[in-house]
């Protein structure tokens, strides 16, 4: 067998110097590692010809039925000097009836089923649990010690696989009460990434948790190194263990049922982290979707990134000298706040042909102003950047080199902005839980921002859009394309789906996508006191916009959005057609704490 488990068994085999005659039910991953290792490897078409074939075969198998199905047809070619080696994870009971088949041949058997998943047998850092013929074990030790870290003997047949159900139950019990602590920490309303840390912090601390942990944080499980199917077919054998013995295991028998509410939803072929979606309450959600900008509005990211595309910009702006760079900045950046970089180059680009100059990207092979690349060098160290002469005789486009350093520097000064978290658990608190993000910016860039503002429990990234990275060519706001591509990962009607935005062109592609209402927000640090009222007024007024709708309300705090959502929300459970009628929000003012405009 050449899964999961057996194609990195057969790989660390090769690697040692084995030949080995392969069958696999599926010839292509036979068919791949022939490749990788010419000369090395004999595919058959049978399993019983490779008992015929070779001394020792081994067998990795995922399940009984793939057992059952295999084994009879490769019983006839079992004689004396034949050894089987079964490492997969069955009963004890069927291990001894294979066993007893093997010797009335007058074969030997081993089982020697293994601890660890996909990683581990890729490693060569694999558990072998042996019981059996112990003349046998001693004959693959080499064998043995290329694929696994450790090995050990525990007697008779049948040992083996009861210490491994032993410790496959205790991996899943423990793999449960996880799921089951970062479940209670979303109901009560805590940081789940708060929760992690801490855990591996003092005696819970453990390989497991850290590398599972972060599937549940993402809810994201497809990375599949241990199916959750075949952990909780061992957590019922190990409950029949149980039952052959009379012992209580009643943790195991909770959590096996909880590992069969995942399956139920879905989750069989999913990492058994996936026991976490069977852990969380399946409440029905309401019937609203929020949807998202990223920067500047989740996220206060918009300073600095604004501040890196002026100075990325600036020598090869034609009205940028030493002597005004730091007066020019302000002007630009609330010019383009909101502006995809790509459109930023375009209008420099087109200013530099109204001079005579070449574009940028050819610009970038020639001398730059050196007063005002001195200038230049004196923001680019403040963020922790190379000097300017340095990364600009690198290959790397002049946009790569925008992106490449934007990621970097935001990476490290991202914060989320005040009110959002909280706002966040007050949503699910109140089950408004279908949110996502509607970003122009696009990956990594915006994934690395919402690790460093810890919202990355809200937002995995089944829940981050990008019109830059899911478009080809990228679609840019204000095209409705990425709230469209949002509202649809949510699965909710356009109409009942609000938009929150901090951008003129944000609020256009909202407006364009015929979002049923359109929150302004002009609370982030990157819209100067003074300039609130005016940056609302834009908002309101709907430049970008295809029809000249504008946001339905603007807020100042972002605490002030639950009131407006609850309102919406109430509206569209109401059952009621047609649009929703922003002039009804003016019965939420009394709730609103801060400034808000309409």
């Amino acid at each position: 067998g050449i899964g999961i488990m057996g194609e990195g068994m057969a790989s660390n085999l090769l690697k040692g110097g084995f030949n080995l005659v392969i069958w696999n039910r599926a010839t292509a991953k036979s068919e791949a590692l022939s490749n990788k290792f010419p000369g090395q490897v004999t595919i058959v078409q049978t399993a019983k010809e490779v008992v015929e074939s070779c001394d020792v075969t081994f067998s990795m198998l995922s399940t009984i039925e793939a057992s059952e199905a295999v084994f009879p047809g490769l019983v006839d070619a079992i004689q004396p000097g034949k050894s089987i080696v079964d490492c997969a994870t069955l009963t004890p009971a069927q291990m001894q009836l294979m066993s007893n088949v093997v010797h009335e041949k007058g074969g030997r058997f081993l089982e020697a089923p293994v601890s660890g998943s996909r990683g581990p047998a890729a490693a060569g850092q694999l558990i072998f649990l042996c019981g059996g013929d112990e003349d046998v074990y001693y004959d693959i030790v080499a064998h043995l010690d290329l694929m696994g870290k450790a090995r050990f003997f525990f007697g008779p047949v049948g040992a083996g696989t009861k210490m491994k159900l032993v410790v496959n139950m205790t991996m899943g019990s423990m793999m449960t009460a996880l799921a089951e602590g970062v479940a209670l920490a979303e109901a009560s309303g805590l940081n789940k990434t708060d929760l992690l840390s801490v855990l591996d912090l003092g005696v819970m601390s453990n390989p497991m948790f850290r590398l599972k942990g972060g599937n549940m944080l993402k809810r994201d499980h497809t990375a599949t190194q241990f199916p959750l199917k075949h952990a909780q077919k061992d957590m019922r054998f190990a409950l029949g263990l149980g039952d052959d013995f009379a012992q209580q295991l009643p943790l195991a028998a909770a959590a096996n049922e909880v590992m069969k509410k995942a399956r139920y939803h879905g989750h069989d072929d999913d990492d058994f982290s996936a026991v976490y979606e069977g852990m969380r309450p399946h409440k029905p959600s309401a019937p609203i979707a929020v949807l998202f900008d990223f920067d500047g509005t989740l996220a206060d990211t918009e300073v600095p990134s604004m501040e890196i595309a002026f100075w990325e910009l600036a020598p090869y702006l034609p009205s940028v000298t030493a002597a005004n760079a730091h007066d020019s900045a302000g002007p630009f950046m609330t010019a383009n706040v909101g502006k995809a970089f790509e459109l930023m180059v375009i209008d420099a680009d087109k200013q530099r042909a109204d001079k005579g100059l070449t574009p940028i990207e050819e610009a970038r092979k020639g001398e730059l102003d050196s007063a005002l690349v001195e200038v230049v060098d004196s923001f680019r160290d403040k963020y922790g950047l190379p000097p300017l002469n340095t990364v600009k005789a690198e290959a790397t486009s002049f946009l790569q080199m925008q992106k490449d350093e934007t990621v970097s520097v935001l990476g490290r000064l991202s914060r989320a902005n005040n009110g959002v978290i909280s706002t966040l658990l007050d949503m699910n608190a109140a089950k408004i839980t279908k949110y996502a993000i509607a970003s122009t910016s696009g990956r990594p860039r915006v994934p690395v921002c919402v690790e460093a503002t810890n919202l990355r429990g809200f937002f995995p990234d089944h829940k981050i859009h990008s019109g830059e990275s899911d478009f080809s060519p990228p679609k840019f706001k204000p095209s409705p394309d990425v709230y469209l591509r949002a509202a649809q990962a949510e699965n909710t009607p356009l109409g009942h789906c609000c938009a929150v935005e901090d951008s003129v062109s944000g609020v256009g592609s909202a407006s364009n996508a015929q979002l049923g209402l359109i929150v302004g927000y002009v609370g982030a640090n990157h819209i100067v006191a003074d300039l609130k009222q005016s940056n609302a007024e834009l908002l309101l007024k709907g430049e970008k916009s295809d029809n000249g709708r504008g946001a339905d309300i603007v807020i100042h705090d972002f605490a002030d959005l639950m009131p407006i959502l609850a309102h919406f929300n109430q509206w569209a459970a109401s059952g009621e057609t047609g649009t929703f009628d922003k002039a009804t929000l003016s019965d939420v003012l009394p709730n609103i704490k801060g400034k808000s405009w309409m």
